[in-house]
């Protein structure tokens, strides 16, 4: 989001300073490198002049890939086009300072509104059910049933003959 309104506002203050549109094209190649470039910069909090300082460079940056892929040459004034992509910076930056600063705003609220409803220490709950281990009405497995089942594989009576290997 922030990428493309800093794409824009440099094209229309570059336009409205006398240069050439930008071809569209270029305006993508832009937005997603000024995106790529500002998304490193989110893994902490930027103070006001950190980021105008940031906005400035990237509409010089912006000033030039407008003028390298100029498809037309002509006179500027200079002033107005250095105004206009300072009001483009200073227009960012407000806009990014403000959107950061409501973003960790709303993240310090949330933040003591989960403390407040996570209670402290955890609750506990005693199961729902509680397992039979037994069927006391099912008779006993009896010694004499247990000696029957001595080793495992087929009964010991049963032999296998008639094959041979080969």
């Amino acid at each position: 989001m922030f990428a493309a309104l800093a794409t824009s506002l440099a094209a229309l203050g570059h336009v409205n300073a006398g240069g050439h549109a930008p071809d569209p094209a270029i305006l993508i190649v832009a937005a997603a490198l000024v995106a790529a470039s500002v998304s490193g910069l989110a893994e902490r909090r930027l103070s006001g002049l950190q980021i105008t300082a940031m906005l400035a460079a990237s509409q010089v940056c912006f000033h030039l890939l407008f003028e390298v892929t100029a498809h037309q040459s002509g006179s500027v004034d200079v002033a107005r086009m250095v105004s206009f992509h300072l009001f483009a910076a200073a227009a960012s930056a407000w806009m990014m300072t403000v959107g950061e600063s409501a973003l960790f705003r709303l993240f310090a609220a949330l933040h003591r509104l989960i403390v407040r409803l996570n209670p402290s220490s955890p609750v506990q709950l005693g199961p729902s059910w509680t397992a039979l281990l037994a069927d006391r009405r099912a008779p006993r497995f009896h010694q004499a049933q247990a000696a029957c089942v001595s080793r495992r594989g087929p009964p010991a009576g049963l032999s296998i003959t008639g094959h041979s290997a080969g």
